[in-house]
């Protein structure tokens, strides 16, 4: 009869046997009587149920005369059990060991129950290793932590199981006394490991000796704000990340490079893959820039030059405010005003004050264009009293 473990419509309506009594049925009456009296349950489960019977009778299991043998000696199979029971997880304590050996067989064969965990730890555990298969940092460190602090437990149990001459063949592991050779033993180990299997020997450490008082000084308030120190990454920087994937090396080889898991390397390879994704994506979106357009240039009149003897219409104003002013000619008044223009280029070009009181005056056409004759050089018009009043 072949099978595996009970169904789950049979395990709610038969009892199952105890481990001792299918011990004694298949060492009295063969493994087939057995099947044939618990017709429910699978052979494969019967064997395990009688190695556990045999176990807690205190009997040794016969050797096995064919198939496989355990993949792991007595020592990692001792540290995965203590490791199992201190955790309370029979998985972390075979992970802790670094072997990979089915906790049901392996407990079996001692008569023990692997330990469980509960179901809110289980769903605990489930999100955070589904987070850092997604490539979440921070579910990464986390999940390093728990394999940190997993394997500094098998650490502290292996050390002190050392220190024990002779083991039980069943049942659990017997571990030293709490004394000071088991601290001695334990000094190098992590103290957080060593507190979760050995609680009671902290009381073993000597108390640090008071120290003297110091005289009071002046009390810095606390700061409201603190940072939590960076936890250290066994991970290199991204570039060295980048620089020996592109070399060809394979997600296990940098895994033991690093003493890190494989998975670690693969969630950091997915980051680093949708960060190159998302840069040539926001790389190719971008609007190439466009050049500025040159300013045209803006050509600005020039000044116009005044021809050597020429008056302009603003030295004929000054002349007939000089006139009106002084009680002379037009005449003279323009030659007055010509000599003056006239010396005025003679001198250098230089930037002088305009003539205090003269204000550009109002005049008449007629006189405007009297003037203006007078300044080309052509025969003079007549002028009335009436255009010298404006």
């Amino acid at each position: 009869m072949t099978g595996g473990a009970l169904s789950s419509i049979d395990g709610d309506v038969y009892e199952t046997p105890s481990p001792a009594l299918v011990a004694r049925i298949v060492d009295s009456h063969g493994l087939d009587m057995a099947c044939e009296r618990w017709f429910w349950i699978g052979e494969r489960t019967l064997s395990s149920l009688a190695q556990k019977g045999r176990a807690q009778a205190g009997r040794v299991s016969p050797p096995r005369t064919g198939g496989r043998s355990m993949s792991c000696s007595e020592a990692e199979a001792a540290v995965a059990i203590e490791t199992g029971y201190a955790l309370g997880s029979a998985k972390r304590g075979t992970r802790a060991a670094g072997i990979s050996v089915g906790a049901q067989g392996l407990y079996s064969r001692r008569g023990l129950t692997p330990p469980t965990i509960s179901s809110e730890e289980r769903g605990v555990a489930t999100s955070l290793g589904a987070r850092a298969r997604r490539g979440d940092v921070e579910a990464i460190s986390a999940w390093e932590a728990r394999l940190t602090f997993e394997r500094a437990v098998g650490s502290v149990i292996r050390a002190a199981l050392a220190l024990v001459a002779a083991q039980p063949a069943t049942g659990r592991y017997v571990l030293p006394p709490v004394d000071a050779v088991l601290a001695a033993a334990l000094r190098d180990e992590d103290p957080a490991a060593v507190a979760a299997v050995f609680p009671d020997l902290a009381a073993l450490e000597p108390e640090p000796e008071p120290a003297e008082p110091e005289p009071p000084v002046t009390v810095t308030p606390p700061i409201p704000e603190t940072y939590p120190m960076p936890r250290m990454r066994r991970m290199p920087t991204d570039d060295v990340i980048r620089a020996e994937r592109a070399q060809g090396k394979t997600a296990a080889r940098m895994a033991y490079d690093w003493e890190v898991s494989v998975q670690t390397v693969y969630a950091h390879w997915r980051r680093l893959d949708a960060a190159a994704a998302l840069a040539a994506q926001v790389e190719a979106v971008a609007p190439e820039p466009v050049p500025a357009p040159r300013p045209e240039p803006i050509f600005r009149p020039a000044a116009p030059v005044q021809p050597p003897g020429r008056l302009t219409v603003g030295d004929l104003a000054i002349a007939v405010d000089l006139a009106q002013r002084a009680q002379i000619t037009p005449g003279e008044a323009v030659e007055f005003i010509r000599a003056d223009v006239d010396q005025a280029r003679a001198r250098p070009a230089a930037l002088e004050p305009e003539l205090a009181g003269f204000t550009a005056p109002r005049m008449s056409p007629a006189l405007a264009s009297w003037f203006q004759a007078l300044a080309d050089g052509r025969d003079l018009p007549e002028l009335e009293m009436a255009d010298f009043h404006v």
